[in-house]
């Protein structure tokens, strides 16, 4: 039996029954665990190769009705969505948040990226798309604050813009193709057609939307500031891979066809662009929760960079790096989160928390070298990987972009790190802090997410050795310049 199906029908059955749960806390907290432990486990006993929908399959040469692709690349994304949302889940439990939404949300956002990594239909895709858009609106309305309602609004205004631009350049592909399967679609794009390129360019603009690239990096840097950190962990987690799904499609569809030679420059640009503004803001931002999101769209424009290279040696990088982003960033979403549990999350009003969790400033702080690409840390290892990938194409300026970038992104770092941590504070904030209470479920998820960045930084290949077979399948060798 083939359980690939489940990975998105069974978070989506567990979100409509935890939302009739309302009142029942103890059951949810139960339910809740069992549903993250079988989430982790949903991946590993799904079988690969393609998956047809109602038994609908090849028709006549066409792919009939909705089609799931799985292999190891795909599985490896999988995993590390269904670990940190299972982790996510964990950490949140000690919190009480609203009518249960915050599972009900956190499961449906799941079950949408799942989707959208799967999917080999791309009206299926959009229509996760539009699901997964709306969840994280909502798991930002959890905060409760007129400024988490006004980043939630903002993005589902703007959005209705960027997935309805989305859904024509669908549209122009369809009429252009005849079919809506992506492996169908790839055959018919081979004739020149202006509708081809307009869906093309209209299929980044949601991609930049969903990833939050500029010109839309500012409303989803909002859009993490003004979540729960915990709740921040996931959201980042939901927008790293709605990139890799989107950006697999478009490599899958026009990767070494002559329309996508204006496309590598314009998604080339968008990830550099990305780096530079995230790093830029966050060394300006006196909030803690403001200055990891921009950190978030900054790394997002790694990811973006190095599958928009579109070699065998860019995806198995962006993907990487992706993977590594999206662990070691939960990491810190999550540390801000127990930090804000003591004193908020303005870095002024911060200092002395080292003696009172020295743990948690141990694992803080390696996730913080992950993340500036210090060895023997994950991040370090797909930073590697990015630069080789960025010279094999002859272009060098960008590797030397990378490393201004992660210089930068040190400097805040560590600067954030001595703020929270070791600036002096006096007895009486010390005496507020003691009586203060650290989430130790919060605390659990930062340990495994943490142990992930040393154990993938010293053991790369159990991530990469995944990734090598899909990325050549994919990807052109050739020089960009």
């Amino acid at each position: 039996m083939n359980y690939l199906p489940m990975i998105v029908v069974f978070p989506l059955i567990m979100a409509i029954i935890m939302n009739l749960l309302h009142g029942k806390e103890r059951a949810v907290k139960y339910i809740t665990f069992i549903t993250a432990i079988i989430l982790i486990i949903l991946p590993f006993i799904s079988q690969y190769g393609y998956y047809y929908f109602g038994g609908h399959g090849v028709v006549d040469g066409w792919v009939s009705g909705i089609a799931y692709l799985y292999n190891p690349a795909k599985q490896a994304v999988i995993v590390t969505l269904s670990l940190i949302a299972s982790l996510v889940l964990i950490a949140g439990m000690g919190e009480k948040l609203k009518n249960n939404m915050f599972v009900t949300l956190t499961l449906m956002g799941f079950a949408s990226v799942a989707a959208i990594v799967l999917a080999d239909d791309i009206f299926n895709l959009y229509v996760f798309f539009e699901i997964v858009s709306i969840v994280q609106a909502g798991l930002v309305f959890l905060s409760g604050t007129e400024e988490a309602y006004k980043a939630g609004l903002r993005y589902m205004i703007i959005g209705n813009v960027a997935a309805s631009l989305m859904l024509l350049g669908i549209a122009f592909l369809l009429a252009s193709t005849g079919t809506l399967n992506i492996t169908d679609m790839k055959n018919y794009l081979l004739v020149d057609n202006p509708m081809i390129y307009g869906g093309l360019l209209l299929l980044i603009v949601g991609l930049a939307y969903g990833a939050g690239l500029p010109p839309f990096h500012n409303v989803k840097a909002d859009l993490y500031a003004r979540a729960k950190g915990f709740i921040s962990a996931m959201l980042q987690t939901y927008s790293k891979f709605v990139l890799v799904g989107l950006m697999l499609i478009i490599l899958k569809l026009f990767n070494g066809l002559g329309y996508f030679a204006s496309a590598h420059g314009v998604l080339i640009a968008l990830g550099v662009l990305a780096m530079v503004f995230g790093v830029v803001m966050a060394l300006l931002q006196s909030d803690y929760k403001k200055l990891l999101a921009y950190h978030a769209i900054s790394q997002v424009g790694y990811v973006a960079t190095g599958l928009a290279l579109g070699t065998p040696l860019g995806i198995v990088a962006g993907i990487f790096h992706a993977i590594n982003n999206v662990i070691y960033k939960s990491a810190l979403f999550l540390g801000a989160y127990i930090v804000s549990c003591k004193r908020g999350s303005n870095l002024h009003k911060l200092g002395g928390l080292l003696p009172l969790m020295p743990s948690v400033a141990f694992m803080i702080l390696c996730a913080k070298l992950a993340i500036s690409g210090i060895p023997p840390f994950n991040g370090f290892q797909s930073k590697w990987m990015l630069a080789q990938a960025a010279m094999q194409v002859n272009m060098p300026e960008i590797t030397i972009i990378m490393i201004i970038v992660s210089i930068g992104t040190f400097v805040s770092m560590i600067k954030a790190f001595y703020l929270i941590y070791l600036k002096p504070v006096d007895e009486k904030t010390l005496k507020e802090y003691q009586n203060k209470e650290v989430p130790k479920l919060a605390v659990f998820s930062l340990f495994v997410l943490t142990a992930l960045c040393v154990i993938i930084g010293i053991y790369p290949d159990i991530v990469t050795n995944y990734l090598w077979d899909y990325a050549k399948e994919l990807g052109v060798n050739y020089c960009l310049k």
